[in-house]
């Protein structure tokens, strides 16, 4: 309680040292929103208009300014929804009915400046960079000119020093210690200080989708399928493929929610996400994910050629569904079973000559079937609450009907296909000591798939089937029952 009553005093007093009415002059990028124009600029461009990236990025030559200004004209941030320091706008809200007129001044782009400016709305004026870069020294220079007077500038970087040292007082913004206690060092009152959130170890996990990992388990189906479960070489194999399958996809969930930040901040839970907030920034996202491929691709390519080429096509299938195809009705359920399946193709790359080829023909109608029962449950939301969800995927409320026909005939299809490889099976000098305990599997898989689309069908699957699956006790109930179906047919 002593040192929150400190504080404040201290804050008070630095307060009387500064002339009233002072104007408050506020950087943009990681003070006033809590990620850089710059790099949402080009992310946009990446992932929506990627002929613009590769069109604008020789400017960076000429400086950094300059590419700003060539992004900007080809990058409209005015829909974009960007993570405000809500804390500082609110003070910022305050000052100004005391009396204090607000400017932003900014390195960014002029026209990014403006944008943002207008959006919040309570600025007197907005100052970007043209002809030059408006940072350190020079932003310094330019509002001493401006405010001979005086003024009171909000920054969040070491390259604000210059600007706090020509100022009359000092607001940190998602500060540095080391860079805050050097801004102290420099003598002026600090007004107000605003801390970022640091990035939880549980945060971090969600956003590399750990809770997602149990997915690639099925990469050791292949190898218990085809009894090498006593090869040692072939178990490590799978161990380290498995590792760079880890890598690979924990990276296309950052580079997919670097692609979907605008529609993650728009929405209730997910605005929540690491890069959505801007706990993690968007510079982050990409270098993890960047470093992540390397390293996943690497190790890969040293396992087995075919292996780094099944894992460039999980990498090549994943972007294009995120890219547009997932908004290709019917297609984008395809191809989350393609995704499936290839992860059971990775595994029996890794086999050697001993193939079980039947389970990847059984994997696509069987994933193929999951996929759509989670976008039928969708349908019949859609239609029970009367909302147009559907339209960013491309289905209508009308398509229940066909997403229920492809679904239950794609299950029924799977089973049909493991009921084909049992047959084939039961046959004398198989694997199997007793195989006529793997005739019960198809019958505990059709009453698993019968619930999942009772489930879908009144719109009561809250999650993909799969991870349903995992937490479902009924599930798990029966995922047993079929392990045990399987070790007494050995």
């Amino acid at each position: 309680m002593t040192s929150l009553s400190s504080g404040i005093d201290g804050i008070a007093q630095a307060a009387s040292n500064v002339p009233a009415a002072l104007p408050i002059v506020v950087d943009l990028d990681g003070t006033l929103i809590l990620s850089d124009t710059l790099h949402e600029s080009a992310a946009i461009a990446l992932f929506r208009k990627p002929a613009c990236l590769v069109r604008v990025l020789p400017e960076l030559r000429k400086g950094r300014h300059v590419l700003k200004a060539a992004l900007g004209r080809e990058v409209d941030l005015t829909d974009e929804v960007l993570p405000l320091r809500e804390d500082l706008v609110e003070w910022l809200r305050e000052k100004a009915e005391e009396g204090h007129e607000l400017h932003i001044c900014s390195a960014a782009d002029q026209s990014v400046v403006d944008k943002i400016a207008r959006r919040i709305g309570i600025f007197s004026s907005a100052t970007g960079s043209g002809t030059a870069n408006l940072k350190g020294k020079a932003k310094a220079q330019y509002l001493a000119e401006r405010f001979p007077k005086g003024f009171i500038y909000a920054g969040d970087h070491a390259v604000d020093l210059p600007v706090w040292e020509a100022s009359s007082g000092v607001v940190l913004a998602g500060v540095k210690p080391d860079i805050a206690s050097r801004a102290r060092q420099l003598g002026k009152p600090v007004l107000a200080e605003f801390h970022t959130p640091s990035l939880t170890p549980k945060e971090f996990m969600k956003a590399i989708r750990v809770h997602h990992w149990t997915k690639n388990v099925l990469m050791f189906v292949p190898l218990i399928l085809a009894h090498a479960w006593t090869d040692i070489y072939v178990i490590l194999q799978t161990l380290l493929g498995f590792a760079c399958l880890l890598a690979v996809t924990s990276a296309t969930y950052l580079l997919n929610d670097i692609a979907d930040l605008n529609a993650d901040r728009q929405h209730w839970s997910k605005r929540n996400r690491a890069l959505a907030s801007g706990r993690l920034s968007i510079q982050s996202g990409f270098t993890l994910a960047g470093s992540l491929l390397v390293a996943g691709f690497v190790c890969g390519t040293l396992l087995s050629l075919d292996f780094a080429a099944a894992l460039l096509a999980y990498l090549v299938i994943t972007g294009s569904y995120s890219l547009g195809l997932k908004r290709v009705p019917l297609l984008d359920t395809l191809i989350i079973g393609v995704l499936f399946t290839t992860r059971l193709v990775m595994g029996t790359l890794l086999l050697g000559d001993s193939r079980p080829a039947w389970l990847l023909t059984f994997a696509v109608f069987f994933f193929f079937s999951l996929a759509v029962a989670k976008r039928h449950t969708e349908i019949v939301r859609a239609a029970s609450s009367g909302t147009s969800s559907l339209k960013s995927r491309g289905y209508e409320v009308e398509d229940a009907a066909l997403t229920l026909a492809f679904g239950i005939a794609a299950a029924i299809a799977s089973l049909v296909v493991l009921m084909i490889f049992i047959l084939m099976e039961l046959r004398i000098g198989n694997h199997y000591g007793q195989p006529q305990f793997l005739s019960a599997i198809p019958v505990v898989l059709s009453i698993w798939l019968g619930r999942i689309w009772l489930l879908a069908h009144r719109g009561r699957m809250n999650d993909d089937p799969v991870s349903f699956a995992i937490r479902d006790r009924i599930s798990l109930f029966l995922g047993v029952v079929v392990a045990l179906l399987f070790v007494a047919a050995l």
